[in-house]
């Protein structure tokens, strides 16, 4: 009995400090992983004939090394109507113009391309009704509307007759800046 409690202990003691390490291991990890980021909120259906360039939410991102090229494609977009959402660089390396969305935005992407000359078209699954646009080292520039053939587009008809448009967010209440009670607390006996 006396061997048996002499292997036993340092073998229990061995179990009991393999499991220590695995539980702490374990919760670190559990406690450094990155929050999970949110859903992205699913764009909004409307009824509508036409679809036009104010409709169009757009992220416009810069994958090349020209420096505030994302910025100035972004003002000329917001001047003819377009919404900026979003203006940031990538560490995707992009050659010419890329624009992706949903292969079901096809109004969309129509209209933002018509405004970049020779622009590749990409899909993904996003469901928030948002074009991103990516600008990269062999940007050929901006369809200015020099060619008659081929204007930049101000509005086409929406497919189906539905758009997908961007939800804008909703605001949240307020607290009350009053610091005097309400009137029906002062009333209650």
């Amino acid at each position: 009995m006396r061997i048996f409690r002499l292997i036993a202990t340092p073998v229990i003691l061995l179990g009991l400090l393999a499991l220590l390490i695995w539980g702490a291991s374990w919760g670190w990890k559990a406690l450094t992983e990155p929050l999970p980021s949110p859903s992205p909120t699913p764009c909004v259906v409307e009824e509508a004939e036409l679809l036009n360039v104010t409709h169009v939410s757009v992220r416009i991102f810069n994958g090349g090394f020209t420096s505030g090229l994302a910025n100035r494609e972004a003002r000329r977009l917001t001047e003819v109507g377009f919404k900026v959402i979003r203006v940031d660089n990538t560490d995707e390396r992009i050659r010419g113009t890329v624009i992706r969305a949903n292969e079901n935005q096809t109004g969309q992407i129509r209209l933002v391309k018509s405004y970049f000359l020779e622009p590749t078209v990409e899909y993904d699954d996003r469901i928030d009704g948002t074009v991103d646009i990516y600008l990269g080292t062999d940007f050929l520039g901006a369809n200015d509307g020099s060619d008659p053939a081929n204007p930049p587009l101000f509005q086409v008809s929406a497919p189906d007759g539905q758009i997908c448009v961007v939800p804008e967010p909703s605001p949240s209440p307020s607290p009350s800046l009053s610091g005097s009670p309400s009137p029906t607390a002062a009333e209650t006996p």
